[in-house]
């Protein structure tokens, strides 16, 4: 069965540029509900479990709803629609292709897209960072909770809520010094390694097989089609 993860990562974030950017440039109700529809069934060809997508998706709805309430008071209802059909193929298209990305395949796809080493790894790292970083966050809650340290209070009052948050400073201040150490660690053996002063081989290889190559001419025909939706319909 064929699943958007099936696809090589290239063509994946090919598709998700071009959509995107006909998104952003298209401007006619009807080909940004085209676009919609068209990113509502890469969601749906992704497969991600509902339970996954859940909070997520229900967040992104309320948002453009609250985003959608605000546009009518100070635009015409046509143009909230757009904007409404806008986000919601940016939210649709952004789940499908970030929740069926492997992250171990972050750096060596940029770098195959034709981007420097010294970028895609930053790029693979920085993204690494922010997981690395709640786990920390978590860990040190668990530790400090295990060592009775109080962080809710049942007053729900001004005074207690920002008490609460006073609370917080000796967890972020142990997080954020191992955040230091571990960026200085990684710095450290990448000097030793002579990283940057010449090309990098990456472990892993990809290729282009003929569905993927289908999806970057596609990719391209649905820019050119954004773009040509703005010349001809406004």
């Amino acid at each position: 069965m064929m699943t958007a993860q099936t696809f090589d990562p290239r063509a994946r974030v090919t598709f998700y540029a071009c959509l995107t950017t006909a998104v952003l440039v298209a401007n006619d109700w009807r080909a940004l509900a085209g676009l919609a529809v068209l990113a509502l069934a890469v969601l749906g060809v992704a497969r991600l479990p509902w339970a996954r997508i859940r909070p997520i998706w229900i967040g992104a709805l309320l948002f453009i709803a609250f985003i959608t309430a605000l546009n009518l008071l100070f635009r015409t209802p046509l143009e909230a629609a757009q904007q409404a059909l806008r986000a919601l193929a940016m939210a649709a298209a952004s789940l499908a292709v970030m929740l069926t990305f492997d992250p171990a395949q972050l750096g060596v796809t940029f770098r195959r897209m034709g981007l420097p080493d010294t970028f895609a790894f930053a790029l693979d790292l920085t993204l690494r960072f922010v997981p690395t970083l709640i786990r920390d966050f978590r860990i040190t809650i668990d530790a400090q909770r295990a060592r009775g340290y109080e962080l809710e209070s049942r007053d729900r009052s001004l005074k207690a809520m920002l008490t609460v948050g006073r609370r917080f400073a000796p967890l972020i201040v142990p997080v954020v010094v191992r955040a230091v150490l571990d960026a200085e660690e990684r710095a450290n053996a990448m000097d030793l390694r002579a990283f940057g002063t010449g090309p990098r081989t990456w472990a892993q290889t990809l290729r282009l097989r003929w569905r993927d190559g289908a999806l970057i001419v596609a990719s391209f025909a649905l820019l050119a089609g954004g773009v040509a939706s703005r010349l001809l319909l406004g």
